[in-house]
């Protein structure tokens, strides 16, 4: 893993035990989900849209989104290149994750999440 940030923020204690809980039965630590959160921040441009606390705002949003998937110029992919596309990811993916895991970093891969793959074989998607 490339060099990483750390974040520090204060909670109170009691809610950060509910939520590690609830984390823990999906498979995640609080970690991966402050991860998760700001992935989608930045990628996104706002807050997930979960979080919106005004409907109204959220309905502009999401057809402003609709009108600029509907507007755009580039041409239309085939639903076979896409399957392709989506199944070369899969692979690599499930590849990586039955991976042994490099010195220090076992303990970083979210809990749960190489016994939900140990099903999938090398090469099978």
């Amino acid at each position: 893993m490339s060099a990483s940030a750390l974040v520090q923020v204060r909670i109170d204690p009691a809610l950060k035990e509910r939520a590690s809980a609830v984390l823990e039965n999906m498979g995640l630590t609080v970690s991966d989900a402050v991860r998760i959160l700001l992935t989608r921040v930045a990628n996104e441009g706002a807050l997930p849209f979960d979080f919106a606390v005004d409907p109204a705002t959220h309905d502009a949003w999401f057809r402003a989104k609709v009108r600029e998937a509907l507007e755009d110029p580039r041409p239309g992919i085939e639903a076979d290149e896409v399957e392709a596309h989506f199944a070369k990811r899969r692979a690599a993916a499930v590849s990586k994750a039955l991976e042994p895991a490099e010195e220090g970093e076992g303990s970083r891969a979210p809990r749960g999440a190489r016994p939900r793959l140990a099903h999938v074989r090398k090469g099978k998607t």
